[in-house]
């Protein structure tokens, strides 16, 4: 196909009608041959889709760019008429505006659709103008291809739509965070679970949401991991304040990255248990006693499988009672679920991943 590009390109000044149109704006003296032979080439290999018509609808010239719209070769489009090349709708629309052209003798800026020999759509913009011959008034055009261009707006539309409904609709607490650790957005979902105005989180800083009770080195670790490009996700748990005091969350982070770099962090937001004015902070022998005993061993069994005397459980147990602020071993276990230092979604009981020690 490209020896036909090439002859086309080499025969387009050679051709009567043509090398009047393409001499009548000529920049370069008249009669000069190599000129307007460069010019042709230069046309013929332009990227942007351009030809030429006579006014019955007969291709004087079209470079490679728009053959290969069609698929097809240069040489196998000139001399024939649009009917042939195109649809019969498309031809007819073709036909119509090269009409009105010739008719106002204004250039027109249009976007037109037409379909690709093997039926997919196709998309241009461009113009359309006169072009003045020995032979008569003719129609050139210039196009560009937008057809990839308007598929990726489409789909990108589509990615929008269905981004907002995955954060609006469906009650996820969403929030987007930018590299310096700013909350960029926040879904309606975020805004209810956290107990504050859209306008309050917006704009303002992520760590001034964590409860002091909170150890902020591992979701900073976390941090710097997706920032550096190190891991594309990340879960941890932090507890924030919100308008009860604070609550318990996994926060589920993944790296959104552009141009190679992270541009911004979208966290997922699951509460772990109900809001509380205080942190709850127990030991990791205390969280043991807790599973064990959520799970119904008794204190005889919990002391063997511990390796705990009797009186030691027993100091365990009270201290459990205290933090808890329960009276009996079911209120112990019902609140450790409920604050979430017990994962809800497991058994047999084990505690929530990342849940804070003391």
């Amino acid at each position: 196909m490209d020896s036909g590009w090439r002859r086309a390109g080499e025969a387009a000044s050679e051709r009567p009608g043509l090398r009047d149109a393409l001499t009548a704006a000529q920049p370069w003296p008249d009669g000069d041959p190599l000129a307007q032979r460069w010019f042709a080439t230069l046309a013929a290999y332009a990227p942007a889709p351009a030809f030429v018509r006579d006014r019955e609808g007969r291709y004087l010239w079209v470079n490679a760019a728009y053959a290969h719209l069609y698929q097809l070769d240069p040489q196998a489009v000139a001399g024939r008429r649009v009917e042939e090349i195109d649809r019969p709708a498309d031809a007819a629309q073709f036909l119509a505006l090269d009409q009105d052209v010739l008719a106002s003798r204004r250039p027109v800026r249009h976007t037109l659709e037409f379909r690709h020999p093997d039926g997919t759509p196709g998309q241009v913009v461009g113009h359309r103008f006169v072009l003045d011959s020995s032979g008569g008034p003719c129609v050139g055009g210039i196009y560009s291809d937008v057809t990839s261009h308007t598929r990726a707006l489409e789909e990108k539309a589509a990615a929008d739509e269905e981004m907002h409904a995955l954060r609006e609709r469906t009650g996820l607490a969403v929030v987007t965070l930018t590299p310096d650790g700013r909350v960029e957005r926040a879904s309606g979902g975020a805004v209810q679970l956290l107990g504050a105005a859209r306008s309050e989180l917006e704009g303002s800083a992520a760590l001034d949401h964590l409860d002091p009770a909170t150890d902020p080195g591992p979701t900073a670790r976390h941090w710097q991991d997706l920032l550096a490009g190190r891991t594309s996700r990340a879960s941890t748990v932090v507890r924030l304040r919100v308008a009860d005091g604070g609550r318990l969350l996994r926060a589920d982070l993944a790296a959104v990255r552009a141009h190679g770099v992270t541009d911004r962090v979208v966290a997922v937001l699951t509460p772990l248990g109900a809001p509380s004015p205080r942190a709850v902070r127990v030991s990791p022998l205390q969280l043991r006693v807790l599973t064990l005993m959520a799970g119904g061993e008794p204190n005889s069994g919990m002391a063997a499988l511990l390796g705990l005397s009797r009186q030691a459980l027993d100091y365990h147990l009270r201290r459990l009672r205290e933090l808890l602020r329960a009276a009996s071993r079911p209120e112990m276990v019902a609140r450790a679920y409920a604050l979430g230092i017990l994962d809800a979604t497991a058994w047999p009981p084990r505690a929530t991943a990342g849940v804070l020690h003391c």
